[in-house]
């Protein structure tokens, strides 16, 4: 992922947003190798503020530059927006989706999202 390079590159045209959904790889479900590896084992949050220090953890240990907002823990967001477990939104000036990524990891397309935020931009 490059969200650092585009955040860097984009941050004073675009506001960017991390939006941290409910936990894709709870400790007590569907685990990946690396996070037992990596020691990266967290319950499901059950309350905003578990969640918050979960996001927290993750912005920190992913050295993620740009600002983090949380879904609440009825997970308004992520069932609006089909998030889990990762994908890319553009939002443009008007509010409305300039560009909607597949699901992550398979649908990562950081450069499709870049080639509609220029498009945006020049708007």
């Amino acid at each position: 992922m490059r969200l650092n390079e585009l955040y860097a590159r984009y941050k004073d045209q675009v506001q960017f947003y991390i939006v941290y959904i409910r936990e894709a790889h709870p400790q007590h479900g569907w685990q990946v190798p690396n996070n037992l590896i990596e020691d990266v084992l967290y319950d499901e949050p059950t309350t905003d503020d578990e969640r918050t220090e979960v996001a927290s953890a993750c912005q920190i240990a992913l050295d993620l530059h740009m600002p983090m907002l949380v879904d609440r823990i009825d997970n308004d967001i992520d069932e609006k927006y089909v998030g889990l477990p990762m994908r890319l939104f553009l939002v443009d000036g008007a509010g409305k989706i300039a560009y909607a990524g597949d699901k992550g990891p398979f649908g990562w397309d950081d450069e499709g999202f870049e080639e509609t935020l220029k498009k945006v931009i020049a708007y």
